[in-house]
């Protein structure tokens, strides 16, 4: 076997050998491309049932405001809660489509925003929990409107209505200043960094963290 054969076995060896590797890293790819789709099923399935179960609640106060319209704390109340349940509403249709439009093809700062936007779903639903908090009443009076059909507001005396108006009132501005501190760029604060890690979970922080690692490069 001459030079030139053995050159020529040799390319056609190192032809069918990167053939092979650029299968190899396609397939690769594809799986890794199917496993994160599987991922995206899961959470825009949970996030359609967390959607569905805001629709309920949502549906069911406006049953309660229009079968039982009068100017009492207990239809007031649904009100308020309608409004809360509302925006969880949106935030879980507005879930659903974001995580419709993530595409791992994109470049890895807009898909990471992406992932971002969808692991911060659960903070933006403690944030409504917190701000749902200061009308803590209106859950006390809707609870014994449905439960025990009395209007709690009506037996209360003047002196605890006014208690509980000025509880509710600082209660409302600690939830304003702790929300206006929960944000990315506060995780160095350790109250604010233990929320984000318990609520969000640790994938979120580690988002945030490649996030400002790309920002700073």
């Amino acid at each position: 076997m001459n030079l030139d054969q053995m050159q020529s076995m040799w390319q056609a060896h190192s032809e069918k050998l990167d053939e092979c590797m650029s299968l190899n890293k396609t397939l690769l790819q594809k799986i890794q491309s199917e496993g994160h789709k599987s991922e995206l099923n899961k959470l825009i399935l949970a996030r359609s049932l967390e959607g569905f179960l805001f629709l309920v609640i949502v549906a069911g106060l406006w049953h309660y405001v229009v079968s039982s319209w009068s100017l009492t704390a207990p239809v007031v109340s649904a009100l308020v809660l309608n409004v809360f349940a509302t925006l969880g509403l949106a935030g879980s249709i507005g879930q659903v489509v974001l995580l419709s439009k993530i595409d791992f093809s994109q470049p890895v700062r807009e898909t990471l925003s992406g992932l971002i936007a969808v692991r911060a779903h659960g903070m933006t639903i403690f944030k409504l929990l917190l701000l749902s908090a200061p009308f803590y009443m209106a859950y006390v009076f809707l609870g014994y409107e449905l439960v025990a059909g009395i209007d709690l507001f009506s037996l209360m005396s003047a002196e605890t209505k006014v208690i509980f108006a000025i509880i509710s009132a600082v209660f409302g501005v600690l939830v304003a200043l702790l929300i206006n501190q929960l944000k990315p760029e506060n995780r160095s604060n350790k109250l604010i960094g233990w929320l984000y890690r318990e609520v969000s979970g640790s994938r979120l922080t580690h988002l945030l963290d490649q996030f400002d690692n790309m920002e700073k490069a």
